[in-house]
């Protein structure tokens, strides 16, 4: 599985040297929605993982990471393919839906 949390953006440069496609995903443990998507990235780490990496950030302990990202709202998730990052993704996603935003 490739869900990683990372608190620092020395861990999060780290990760983000992959060849394949990152989800960057900023949530909090009080939010339910984050939590409803948190399985939707489960889901698609487990069925994906040879394609995808998902990063996960908690807004609440890494403050610096989120407002580099210009999060207003969680969940955010932002995809970054070759270290392009893409337009927010706000709020919950189905899987289905987000499978094929990010187009796998």
């Amino acid at each position: 599985m490739s869900v990683v949390h990372v608190t620092t953006k020395k861990e999060l440069s780290e990760h983000l040297k992959t060849k394949k496609i990152v989800l960057l995903n900023f949530w909090a443990e009080w939010c339910g929605p984050c939590k409803m998507l948190a399985g939707v990235l489960n889901q698609l780490s487990e069925e994906f993982s040879s394609k995808i990496k998902i990063i996960k950030v908690n807004v609440e302990k890494s403050p610096d990471i989120a407002a580099e990202f210009k999060v207003m709202g969680i969940p955010h998730s932002r995809l970054i393919i070759h270290n392009k990052s893409y337009e927010p993704i706000v709020g919950y996603v189905p899987f289905e839906q987000l499978k094929q935003m990010i187009g796998i």
